[in-house]
């Protein structure tokens, strides 16, 4: 993210970065308030379950048999001695893999429950940009901004969130922050919109209107 914003200030250099418009919005909350969060988060929470209480049986019986391994080791002869340690390395190595596959399996289906929810956000956010002529969104999870000013940019998680529960129509950002709904209003109105179209001049609306 950094490389592209990089990008678009040196290759727009008569172009005051006080006149750009963007967006931002912060993702790990956005996601939250998708109605199928909760239960892709159920999903994943009850497969987290399963694989740790394997997990634990996993160590128990291995920690069962280092025990009986360290009690009776003075009474083993070396060759049953050098067998058993043997035996129980094997165990710890394979107790270690497992648990790493288990890691690995999880971050996978995380991904794959999560995946639909991340398309829907994705498509939304392009169409709000698209549709409000902004220069650029900011996922502020992934920018590491300190800080945003909202004085040039825009907070457009409501008009987000709007245009998913209106089955993917756009919708427009408007000073207070929230969405209007471009199906309900009609045509939207130049003074409407974040930004100009082009050819058109900047109308500021005053808090009073």
């Amino acid at each position: 993210m950094r490389k592209y914003l990089f990008l678009f200030l040196m290759f727009t250099p008569f172009v005051a970065f006080s006149q750009v418009t963007f967006g931002y919005y912060k993702h790990s909350e956005l996601i939250k308030q998708l109605p199928q969060y909760a239960q892709a988060e159920s999903d994943y929470n009850e497969l987290l379950t399963r694989c740790n209480e394997e997990v634990e049986r996993n160590e128990y019986e291995l920690n069962r048999i280092y025990v009986s391994f360290l009690e009776g080791r003075s009474k083993f002869p070396e060759p049953i001695m050098r067998k058993r340690q043997k035996e129980l390395q094997e165990m710890v190595d394979k107790s270690i893999l497992f648990r790493n596959q288990i890691k690995e399996w999880l971050g996978e289906a995380r991904d794959s429950l999560f995946a639909p929810l991340e398309a829907t956000i994705k498509d939304a956010v392009n169409k709000v940009c698209l549709h409000n002529n902004l220069a650029f969104i900011i996922d502020t999870d992934k920018a590491g901004f300190a800080a945003v000013n909202p004085a040039l940019g825009f907070d457009v998680t409501e008009a987000v969130l709007a245009t998913i529960a209106n089955n993917g129509e756009p919708q427009t950002v408007i000073a207070t922050g929230n969405p209007k709904n471009v199906a309900e209003q009609g045509v939207v109105q130049p003074t409407d919109s974040v930004m100009p179209a082009p050819g058109q001049k900047e109308v500021v609306k005053s808090e009073k209107e």
